[in-house]
């Protein structure tokens, strides 16, 4: 099986091909805001975004003649999560999504522009499929009540990874996602974490709204008087309050840098500052995956550790002194989002995944 996985992004395009799991070609081709802007619908940009991806494979002879699969990953509203193949009507869905970002809009687009130039070859059958991690169908109505009326919570995070670590571990289990209950933790630049009741993710923190921990870069919950007080306080307009919650909080805002790299050396070096936050963060990822278990009325099977700083083993060591109690506790190291996509593009291949097929009249539901 050979599979071309690509996320569409603000300001790039990240494309990877994989032969079964070797990925054989990879490319990040970054587009400037002047490029972008002047295409104002999803279809224009994902034209452009296609003629780029192209330019880039003639340029490299990148061979794409036998691709079986075209993958990638969107937010779609009202859609429930699984792997659908990519029709006219799910274009159109796509483009009344509440989702403001033509950047994933045009993602389906530039899916069926690659599989029909695939088939127009006529050496085999290409699918352009779409991962919709999208779980806002799924959680449950009492964690979906934000308390306070006229809005609802609507988390956005890390799905492609909380699925594709609870698809792991199930398998780790001998058994199938849609049969066990999970604690899903992706430790990133931001931390989210979900429970994962039998291939339903019924609840999970939205980091960027300044839920859950602190990470490495985002403010996570917050006193709510004192954070009204500072955005009354006259010091900082809206913008500003935004980049400190979701971009310069956290580790960045304490230690001046959220990368992990550098966070690990001065670690290692015994930098008391850095050991303190460290801990403090382990703690509040910690108590956010007790609250998770609280949500699956204690019955969990396995609590699964994901993401980019998973590699970080003393923050780790960390989270799991304090939840091993609870469960068994499994530590997925993290792949980039393209090996993920080809993942689930492989499951659907095998007939693992069934194929969600959107209509106007019904949607066909992929079913773990």
């Amino acid at each position: 099986m050979k599979v071309l996985s690509f996320v569409t992004k603000l300001s790039s395009t990240e494309f990877a091909i994989y032969n079964g799991e070797e990925e054989t070609n990879y490319e990040l081709l970054t587009h400037s805001p002047e490029e972008l802007n002047v295409r104002l619908t999803p279809y224009e940009q994902g034209e452009y975004r296609f003629n780029v991806m192209m330019d880039i494979i003639e340029k490299r002879e990148i061979p794409i003649a036998d691709i079986d699969i075209v993958i990638t990953q969107a937010e779609v509203d009202a859609l429930p999560g699984g792997i659908y193949l990519v029709n006219d009507e799910l274009s159109a869905l796509m483009c009344e999504s509440r989702i403001d970002e033509n950047a994933q809009r045009s993602a389906l687009f530039v899916a069926g522009r690659l599989a029909d130039y695939v088939n127009s070859m006529d050496m085999c059958e290409c699918l352009p499929l779409v991962l919709a991690p999208s779980v806002n169908d799924e959680i449950i109505s009492d964690a979906a009540l934000s308390g306070m009326k006229g809005f609802a919570r609507f988390p956005v995070f890390h799905a492609l990874s909380h699925r594709a670590a609870a698809a792991v571990a199930a398998d780790d289990m001998k058994k199938t996602p849609n049969s066990v209950n999970l604690v899903v933790a992706h430790l990133g630049t931001e931390i989210s974490v979900g429970a994962y009741d039998r291939g339903r993710i019924i609840d999970c923190n939205s980091p960027l709204d300044g839920e859950g921990p602190f990470s490495p870069t985002t403010a996570g919950a917050l006193p709510t008087e004192a954070l009204l007080n500072l955005c009354y306080a006259g010091k900082y307009d809206m913008d500003e309050m935004m980049n400190r919650i979701q971009f310069s909080g956290g580790l960045a805002a304490y230690l001046g840098n959220g990368k992990m790299q550098s966070v690990k050396e001065a670690h290692s070096r015994g930098d008391k500052k850095t050991i303190f936050l460290v801990k403090a963060m382990a703690y509040k990822v910690a108590r956010e995956i007790g609250s998770k278990v609280a949500a699956l009325n204690g019955k969990v099977d396995r609590i699964v550790i994901t993401g980019p700083w998973a590699l970080f083993e003393s923050f780790v060591k960390e989270i799991i002194q304090r939840v091993e109690w609870i469960a068994p506790t499994f530590v997925y190291v993290w792949r980039s989002e393209l090996y993920l996509l080809m993942t689930s593009a492989a499951r659907t291949f095998e007939g693992t995944v069934k194929l969600g097929l959107y209509s106007e009249d019904e949607i066909y539901r992929s079913a773990d």
